[in-house]
């Protein structure tokens, strides 16, 4: 088995699989495959942690989960890694996992669908916050 990188998540552009304080474990990828999260270093030289929607002859598509239109066209050269697991607490998400596959197959693509699903995460996880404080 090829080593593992752990990295701690940060921003919301992967939101719902992935949310700012997560830790991800990273490894160098033996074959890309769509639905896998890849770190992505674009020539711009910010790095990417988005998943793969699309693989073409010399590039791949990668979207994050919580963005609604915005999709990176970068080529194979540029995966530093792909997301092996991802830790939440306690709780462990292995790739090729039932939730892994369930979060892929089941969080829309559709862009007007998509805005509405991330505004009704949004407000829940807001209301769940406002709970908790009281």
């Amino acid at each position: 088995e090829k080593p593992e990188v752990k990295v701690v998540v940060k921003g919301d552009s992967m939101l719902p699989f992935l949310r700012t304080g997560d830790m991800v474990a990273l490894r160098k990828p033996h074959r890309l495959r769509t639905g896998m999260i890849a770190l992505v270093e674009p020539s711009d030289g910010v790095y990417i942690l988005h998943r793969i929607v699309k693989l073409g002859d010399e590039e791949m598509v990668l979207y994050g989960d919580g963005n609604i239109g915005v999709k990176e066209k970068v080529p194979y050269t540029a995966v530093v890694a792909v997301v092996q697991r991802v830790y939440r607490g306690k709780r462990v998400i292995n790739y090729g996992s039932f939730m892994w596959k369930m979060q892929n197959r089941l969080w829309p693509n559709n862009k007007l669908v998509r805005k509405y699903a991330l505004k009704v995460y949004r407000k829940g996880v807001k209301q769940l916050n406002k709970n908790k404080q009281l």
